[in-house]
């Protein structure tokens, strides 16, 4: 007897494994066809599997998605109403009969069913219906849901996140907005993600103004909160207003009593942007807390640095602008020294000296004095001989100018900055016409992990390249390497005899387009932006396909928007390089700057 009984159990068992697997089978082979997109043979094995199981929700549910991707309303409405019969207390029962009577056009029966649902629901049920309603589209009832959870809680800021989303999907900014706020309120360590959201509210002015208003008004509700004046400031950052963004940073710091640190991030992101005359109030503020301050030397220096990139970006600087920096730098260095920390300084006031003074002597023994330090770490000095080595240059002094830049190549081999002493010596090469041996160190650096050096690397290569291959002299190339080291070493009346010699010698060069492009860069440097103009418009006439014509399009319409004041005429400019070079380097910088010229709010 007791074998029998043991037999029994043992076919029990097998009979019932067997039916699992069959499960599992028609399972998977349902799916399969759900994903084929063959529904109606989904629904069939569905609905055999939801008959042997009619209290499984998941049978249920898959079935029931089946049947309306068939668009068979009146079997899913009995099969909703079927499982309505087993639990009349589930409000996602309702939003299926819902849906399907929707689906069938019967809008009104359709919503009092969703309207049911959510009379019944109950908080902890709030996030799953919600949820349902969003998959089916209905983001106006998962609205609804969401303030249901909120009467039900009476929390007036719970699933603030979720219904600001919802609130986008129906393009309800002014409530989207208000939600993620919310959301910023309750969360103040998920401050990053409401920034993620909010970016988008960034481009759009009149949305922008939205979230401004509503910034100001909690603000002014609530001046205890440091969230708020958080985010404004953030927003300000995102439109380049860098003014009003000072305000508030300013007030930031004067409340929490702190050292400036904010205040000198707002005026590093304003100098990026070039609006100095914000970026030099930021520093003055953290200069006037005294020098006691931490930050008191730091802002002091970059004050300079600012100033000085003003004057030397602004198209009428004078002498006196340019002496008063340089007195400036040299107060600076009386009350700190000349030492490692004030190295930078020590470098700027060089770099005025030998582009804009004019006076490369004593620049040489600025930079020659500050070698000398011992104080100096090695990269830093690394900085300061390749300084010293294009001063050199501009000089005259080729061997003591090469041998400053080999030294930091020798010492920084696997750098960056090895990398652009190379590319200093290619060039002395180049200047020097040893254009075989140029050719060889910018073919290694063409390679290099510098965009930019790896892009100047290029260029030169392949200017030595097109135009030692087209001729069978090396001498106007030679002439005009000569003009590019005259021109470097502000010699510029020297660099103009020299490429009219090239014209004169040989006209009709194939050089006879950068000779051009030359002369208007001279120009640029000289500040004779109308002559400059004139010799890029030359090249689009004369030149138009060949390879600076983008470059001096680009050009001209930099020249228009910043030098001449012709917003219209910029724009037309960037329209054309768009149009005309869509290969251009230049196409990118050229659309953002033609976006912002013509009003859009450019990230």
């Amino acid at each position: 007897m007791y074998r029998f009984f043991a037999l029994c159990l043992v076919l029990l068992f097998t009979v019932s494994l067997f039916a699992q697997d069959n499960l599992q089978q028609d399972l998977r082979l349902a799916q399969q066809y759900t994903r084929q997109g063959e529904y109606e043979k989904a629904a069939a094995i569905y609905e055999r599997l939801y008959n042997q199981n009619p209290k499984s929700s998941m049978y249920y549910r898959s079935y029931y998605n089946a049947l309306l991707a068939v668009k068979d309303f009146a079997k899913a409405e009995d099969l909703v109403k079927k499982q309505l019969k087993q639990d009349k207390t589930d409000p996602a029962l309702y939003i299926d009969l819902g849906l399907l009577l929707k689906n069938q056009y019967k809008i009104e029966e359709g919503e009092a069913e969703f309207d049911k649902a959510l009379k019944m629901a109950k908080d902890q049920q709030i996030l799953s219906i919600a949820n349902v309603f969003n998959n089916a589209g209905e983001n106006a009832y998962a609205i609804k849901t969401y303030l249901r959870g909120r009467e039900l809680t009476k929390n007036d800021k719970l699933y603030a996140r979720e219904l600001a989303q919802q609130y986008m999907q129906v393009g309800d900014s002014k409530n989207a907005i208000a939600g993620f706020l919310d959301y910023a309120l309750t969360q103040p360590e998920h401050l990053q993600i409401v920034f993620n959201e909010l970016l988008r509210f960034t481009n759009k002015e009149e949305e922008t103004e939205e979230l401004q208003k509503q910034l100001y008004a909690r603000i002014q509700a609530d001046n205890q909160n440091l969230i708020f004046p958080e985010i404004l400031i953030w927003v300000f950052y995102q439109i380049k207003d860098f003014e009003q963004a000072f305000i508030q940073v300013k007030a930031l710091d004067k409340r929490l009593n702190e050292d400036g640190k904010r205040v000198m991030e707002l005026a590093r992101k304003a100098l990026n942007e070039k609006q100095y005359d914000t970026a030099i109030e930021a520093f003055e503020y953290v200069i006037a807390k005294g020098e006691t301050n931490p930050l008191y030397i730091r802002a002091k220096e970059e004050l300079l640095n600012c100033r000085n990139d003003k004057i030397v970006n602004t198209p009428n600087f004078t002498e006196a602008d340019l002496r008063g920096l340089e007195s400036d730098y040299l107060e600076f260095l009386r009350l700190f020294g000349k030492n490692a920390n004030t190295l930078s300084a020590i470098r700027d006031l060089a770099a005025l000296y030998a582009y804009y003074l004019n006076n490369v002597n004593a620049a040489v023994t600025l930079l020659e004095d500050a070698l000398k330090m011992s104080s100096v770490n090695a990269y830093n000095r690394a900085l300061t001989k390749l300084d010293l080595g294009d001063c050199y240059l501009m000089q005259g002094e080729i061997w003591e100018a090469t041998l400053y830049y080999s030294q930091v190549d020798k010492d920084f081999k696997d750098d960056i900055l090895g990398e652009e002493a190379r590319f200093k010596n290619a060039k002395l090469s180049y200047y020097n016409g040893d254009f075989e041996w140029a050719q060889a160190q910018l073919n290694v650096l063409k390679a290099s992990t510098s965009e930019l050096i790896a892009n100047d690397a290029l260029k030169l290569s392949v200017f030595i390249t097109d135009n030692l291959g087209l001729d069978t002299t090396a001498v106007p190339m030679q002439m005009f390497a000569r003009a590019d080291l005259l021109t470097m070493q502000n010699r510029y009346t020297d660099a103009t005899k020299t490429l009219d010699s090239i014209n004169s010698a040989y006209p009709n060069h194939a050089l006879d387009d950068d000779i051009l492009y030359a002369r208007a860069e001279m120009s640029m440097r000289q500040r004779k932006y109308t002559e400059a103009a004139q010799y890029y418009e030359a090249i689009l006439q004369n030149y138009g396909t060949d390879i600076l014509a983008d470059d001096a399009i680009f050009a001209l319409a930099g020249l228009n928007e910043v030098q001449f004041g012709k917003k219209d005429k910029a724009m037309e400019y960037y329209q054309q390089l768009l149009i005309k070079y869509p290969g251009s380097l230049y196409v990118v910088e050229a659309r953002k700057r033609y976006r912002k010229l013509r009003g859009d709010m450019v990230n």
